[in-house]
């Protein structure tokens, strides 16, 4: 009733719900006999039977740091990136050009773990020794 329509599995998460899809699939083996499941009850239940939603779910918040971009770039954002980077890694200035042997990475400015989303203005351009050195620590001291 909060979302006006059918949930579907990735609606499951706080504050909409304390319990994830997985439960549910776990435990009616897919997440449409769960749906099923929860039709043949309410359709049991008498209308006073039922509890208000009021009760049971909290109003809908949309979830803040919840993704919706994938966490490895594709292999065009990729190479935009590094484009706009010169090829350089951007702490160090190395770049295969300069230094043969250099790999470079596409790297989450903010880092995914920490809610940073895959996109251009997020990703920046490192070397392997860079990226794997700065792992998922923000690019600066102030973010995250």
């Amino acid at each position: 009733e909060t979302l006006g329509r059918q949930p579907k599995k990735s609606d499951l998460c706080p504050p909409l719900s304390r319990i994830s899809a997985h439960s549910y699939v776990r435990r009616f083996g897919s997440w449409r006999q769960a749906l099923e499941n929860f039709v043949a009850l309410a359709d049991q239940l008498e209308p006073e039977e039922l509890p208000a939603p009021e009760d049971t779910v909290p109003t809908f918040v949309p979830h803040i740091s919840r993704k919706r971009t994938q966490r490895d770039p594709s292999w065009r954002l990729r190479f935009l990136v590094n484009r706009r980077d010169r090829f350089t890694c951007c702490a160090c200035g190395r770049s295969p050009a300069s230094h043969p042997g250099v790999v470079l990475h596409v790297d989450h400015i903010v880092p995914w773990s920490q809610g940073g989303e895959t996109t251009f203005d997020n990703l920046q351009t490192l070397c392997e020794v860079c990226n794997i050195g700065k792992s998922d620590l923000p690019m600066h001291e102030h973010e995250g």
